[in-house]
């Protein structure tokens, strides 16, 4: 039997195109013929997948599984409807148009198209989010609840923690209160009501504390926002924008930080939530779509965004060794349900469902 997956990009470091991998991993370790389809490639990408355009959809003759990923709106969603096998479709939310029209309407405009879409994507025979809350999205969008179901994203924390440190970073990381935040510098990230919060914890609370924003920008007048808050509020001694960085460079920030702090207002699935718990960091986060659902009660979660509150919060996890062991230990609880094993079997059920395959 093939397995075929059809993604609009496959990208190195990418959440999404690691997610499409580890399942080509875990199908191909089980028999299965597999291929990887994607629009958009990087220099990664091209060495491990085929362009979609050689996918020919319902003229592939011989029977086969479909898996589709739906991350962004991309023209090979037709092949996806095209096709007449078998179909998964994989969802991993699209961020709300109004997050990104004040800064960009193009991107805003993209967003758009990509969840009216949605709803025509529901003729499959399963569709997955990879959180709970994507699932009941998919629902509210049509798509028939008894067909739909939770495959988390794989991430590979173990290989996250086992790469190399970079001692210079780590010395620049230094002996502080190190709060963290991981994730692209986009509007509905919402790094700026980190900043702030930081802001009061920083004058009111400790000093001797510093904020690391680490991940790419992608609007850049977003960022020139950002910018120009941290140099309104002084801060610029304390706040790194450290921008894209390496895994050994983003394993390295996970060991010296403290604090994971989000205050994201959107989120599919929040990968560095996992990582966090990898590495032992306390998360104080906001609650806010997959947020809740990915912690399931482990960090530490606020529902109003209460900057002064915030920064109390942060101390209070800093200063109580009690409660700091107790998010620790709530943490390393949840990880286990983010294993690859977990993950991988959870998928072998999904595949065999749809194949007719016994379990």
């Amino acid at each position: 039997m093939k397995i075929y997956q059809l993604a609009a990009r496959l990208e190195f470091g990418d959440a999404v195109s690691n997610h499409v991998l580890e399942i080509d991993r875990a199908l191909s370790s089980w028999g299965y013929e597999t291929g990887i389809f994607a629009n958009t490639m990087d220099e990664f990408g091209r060495q491990v997948a085929r362009p979609d355009s050689e996918y020919a959809g319902k003229k592939v003759a011989e029977e086969h599984l479909l898996i589709f990923h739906y991350s962004v709106f991309c023209s090979n969603y037709l092949k996806y409807l095209e096709s007449g096998h078998p179909r998964i479709l994989v969802y991993h939310n699209i961020t709300p148009a109004e997050f990104f029209a004040p800064y960009d309407k193009g991107v805003a405009e993209f967003c758009r198209l990509g969840r009216e879409l949605l709803p025509g994507l529901s003729g499959c025979d399963l569709a997955l989010g990879d959180s709970e809350y994507n699932r009941l999205e998919l629902v509210e969008m049509g798509f028939d609840a008894d067909r739909t179901g939770v495959l988390p994203i794989f991430v590979d924390y173990e290989g996250l923690r086992g790469q190399k440190r970079d001692p210079g970073l780590a010395r620049d990381c230094g002996d502080t209160f190190n709060v963290l935040f991981v994730g692209r510098a986009v509007p509905n990230k919402r790094l700026e009501d980190v900043i702030r919060a930081f802001f009061y914890y920083n004058r009111c609370i400790d000093s001797r504390s510093r904020l690391f924003l680490v991940g790419p920008s992608w609007v850049d007048s977003y960022d020139a926002q950002l910018r120009w808050l941290i140099d309104s509020l002084g801060l610029w001694d304390e706040v790194r924008l450290a921008g894209r960085v390496s895994q050994a460079e983003l394993a390295t920030f996970y060991d010296a930080a403290d604090l994971f702090l989000c205050m994201s207002e959107h989120e599919g699935f929040a990968v560095p939530l996992v990582e966090s718990m990898a590495f032992d960091v306390p998360v104080l986060a906001y609650s806010s779509t997959a947020v809740p659902y990915t912690l399931d009660g482990a960090g530490m979660t606020f529902s109003v965004k209460d900057f002064p509150r915030v920064g109390e919060l942060a101390e209070f996890v800093r200063s109580d060794e009690k409660v700091r062991r107790g998010v620790i230990e709530g943490q390393r609880e949840r990880l286990r349900r983010f294993s690859p094993g977990v993950v991988r079997e959870t998928l072998r059920g999904y595949v065999g469902r749809v194949l007719g395959e016994a379990p």
